[in-house]
């Protein structure tokens, strides 16, 4: 688990990445904070909820990637069979780039 974590902050403008559950538990993490890691995990969770609540009421189907873009950086999710990948990157990443990254990522969690 880890090494897949490890190869998605090698894309560059990625700062942290954790493999969450669905309930919001921290399952493995590659980041500089291990406790911002449990914080981000439990509010990822609470965001996946959010909008998979949002893609239920917008008939909007499966929910597979959510992207929340701040003003100084950028927090992606991505559906796994495990719970949620989550990647912190700063601002001015390729995100085309990261969704690939971690398209492939969620494939060899299992």
């Amino acid at each position: 688990m880890q090494d897949v974590l490890e190869t998605v902050n090698r894309t560059k403008g990625v700062l942290a990445s954790a493999l969450v559950g669905e309930d919001g538990i921290l399952i493995a993490a590659e980041a500089s904070d291990p406790s911002q890691a449990e914080l981000v995990s439990a509010l990822a969770a609470s965001l996946a909820d959010a909008g998979l609540k949002l893609a239920a009421a917008c008939s909007a189907g499966t929910v597979g990637q959510i992207l929340l873009e701040g003003e100084t950086g950028k927090v992606l999710l991505q559906k796994t069979d495990l719970g949620w990948l989550v990647v912190l990157t700063a601002a001015t990443v390729n995100v085309g780039l990261v969704r690939v990254e971690m398209k492939h990522a969620s494939q060899r969690i299992a």
